[in-house]
């Protein structure tokens, strides 16, 4: 029980925050939904073509990946809309809250105990709940600063645009360059301050219940360099997966 409650009182402590700064960003992001040009690249068609009111005729689904993945934040459109500051809101809590994340942090915590990372919450129940509890509080900040923050204030769009066909080359080049290449609101091409500065912000907020063996300036910048090859291995499978999942299917048909 004691680590259930850990949880639970990491979750309110940061949910407090959240919603006390949407409140107070909310006018002005509301000011900056109307998307701008980025200098330097040009304004995409699609984004050119696409008003708000045609949004319900584009509106995607989001098949799970092998049945199982969520992929609220991939898009296969040719045509994509840009997504308001509380489209974006309601995809961070949509990959918060989903059933899937829940039970990847509840493994990865028990992947972490045996381990002994994070060795300062110690073993047995309460140490797992200490990790659980974490690892749930990390998912909350990190797709609250990367997914609507910072995206909503830069006028950065939070989705991975697959590429379904095309080389295999320029493919794998559009998912490795996704952490620090994005799309913006216009359409054009834009460093990814959203995800580097929500990263930057998200690891530091971990600093008030991660143990202070793991706390500092050096291991939060240690977490966010960690973070970028797993967002590239998330693009890839994101990428990729589609293509193995027919080929498995093809094959199962076939047998």
């Amino acid at each position: 029980m004691s680590f259930v409650l850990y949880g639970l009182g990491l979750m309110r402590a940061l949910l407090l925050p959240v919603c006390v700064l949407q409140l107070l960003l909310g006018n002005i992001l509301r000011a900056q939904n109307a998307p701008s040009v980025a200098a330097g690249f040009p304004l995409a068609p699609a984004a050119q073509e696409v008003q708000p009111r045609d949004r319900a005729a584009v509106k995607e689904k989001h098949p799970r990946l092998f049945w199982v993945m969520p992929t609220y934040t991939v898009s296969n459109s040719g045509f994509p809309s840009s997504l308001s500051s509380g489209e974006k809101f309601r995809l961070s809590v949509q990959n918060t809250t989903d059933p899937f994340t829940f039970g990847y942090i509840a493994v990865n915590a028990g992947i972490q105990q045996a381990n002994d990372n994070l060795a300062g919450y110690g073993q047995g129940a309460a140490g797992y709940g200490k990790r659980l509890g974490a690892g749930l509080a990390d998912q909350a900040s990190a797709s609250f600063f990367k997914t609507y923050l910072f995206p909503s204030i830069l006028h950065q769009d939070p989705r991975y645009f697959r590429q379904g066909s095309g080389p295999f080359k320029r493919r794998l080049a559009n998912a490795i360059i996704r952490p620090v290449v994005t799309r913006d609101d216009s359409g054009g091409r834009a460093f990814n301050w959203a995800e580097l500065l929500g990263g930057i912000a998200a690891s530091t907020l971990s600093n008030a219940y991660y143990p202070a063996s793991n706390s500092g300036v050096g291991p939060t910048f240690k977490r966010v360099a960690a973070g970028i090859p797993f967002s590239m291995i998330d693009h890839l499978i994101e990428k990729f997966g589609p293509d193995l999942e027919r080929k498995f299917l093809r094959r199962t048909k076939i047998g």
